[in-house]
């Protein structure tokens, strides 16, 4: 994952830096709203291309929602690929995506059978004990003293977190898509 995130790293500084243009641009509230009304205009030809397939409602919903996610992370990335940029712009991709777990999460908890909860119950309070963990050994293993420094230590930290974020937002849907597919 270090390697993807460098790759994307360098793919921006270069495309940028190289390019002419006026250099990143900070994303104002008025900005992240027209890339947000931007992106829902895309989303009924998104649509159309999923109802094609054989989906639930909800696979429809998750797909949707990640796309939304995604795209206001590719067009932020666009606008403001500054090291600040980009860390601000994963962060929110992972506060996103946390939301999203905790909406399947609490819809797989209303499918499952009460003594069939706590261990979804224990399980994910693990998970958050470990993400908090993880979290902290990021932090340290991108110190200078270990990493070498630069400024790129902040963007795989953050990075790095979020993958935590997103894969287990994957993961619960997943477990809650397994359940209802066969309703």
């Amino acid at each position: 994952m270090k390697q993807l995130l460098l790759s994307i790293f360098f793919f921006f500084v270069g495309h940028f830096s190289f390019g002419q243009n006026d250099g990143p641009k900070e994303i104002t509230p008025q900005i992240l709203q027209q890339l947000k009304s931007k992106i829902e205009k895309q989303i009924p030809v998104f649509k159309e291309t999923l109802t094609k397939q054989d989906l639930t409602t909800d696979q429809m919903e998750f797909s949707l929602d990640t796309l939304r996610i995604e795209r206001l992370v590719s067009e932020r990335m666009n606008i403001d690929y500054s090291t600040i940029g980009m860390n601000i712009t994963v962060q929110e991709m992972a506060t996103s995506y946390d939301k999203l777990m905790n909406k399947y999460y609490n819809k797989l908890l209303k499918h499952l059978k009460s003594e069939d909860q706590k261990e979804l119950i224990n399980a994910q309070r693990a998970w958050l004990t470990y993400r908090d963990a993880e979290a902290k050994l990021i932090n340290t293993m991108t110190k200078e003293e270990y990493s070498g420094g630069g400024t790129i230590q902040s963007n795989i930290a953050v990075g790095s977190y979020a993958d935590l974020v997103v894969k287990r937002a994957i993961e619960i849907f997943n477990y809650y898509n397994d359940i209802i597919k066969d309703e």
